[in-house]
């Protein structure tokens, strides 16, 4: 994958009730690799529905056993959460894992180095493939 790829899904304003981190995530399936994931139209929305993310997207993905591929689920815990409730996609760019996530507190979709999730509070539960 090439940066330039990625680029659009940057700096998508954040909104709890309609474009939150699961959001993100079905928008780049669908627009990047042409998957169709769809979250339940009466999903619990902000802090509710991110403590529900983990078990909503079970249906959809599996724990990957090999190295993560791009497009790959990410699910995180976000500030001590005792259940995963942030999610991302990863990609590989530029030799190294990246995460895409969008979040209240950045008010936008970023791009985050994998490695460095945890300086912004955010630690990786697990990458998931798509089934």
């Amino acid at each position: 994958m090439r940066p330039s790829d990625v680029e659009p899904f940057t700096l998508i304003p954040y909104d709890p009730d309609s474009a939150d981190c699961a959001d993100l995530v079905v928008r780049v399936q669908r627009e990047l690799f042409g998957r169709h994931v769809e979250m339940p139209s009466r999903r619990p929305r902000g802090a509710r529905g991110e403590a529900e993310l983990g078990a909503l997207s079970r249906p959809y993905a599996r724990l990957r056993e090999g190295p993560p591929q791009d497009g790959d689920l990410v699910l995180m815990f976000d500030h001590g959460q005792r259940n995963p409730g942030h999610a991302g996609v990863f990609f590989f760019l530029a030799h190294e894992g990246w995460v895409l996530h969008s979040n209240e507190r950045h008010g936008c979709s970023v791009l985050h180095r994998a490695r460095e999730l945890q300086g912004f509070g955010l630690r990786i539960e697990g990458i998931y493939e798509w089934v």
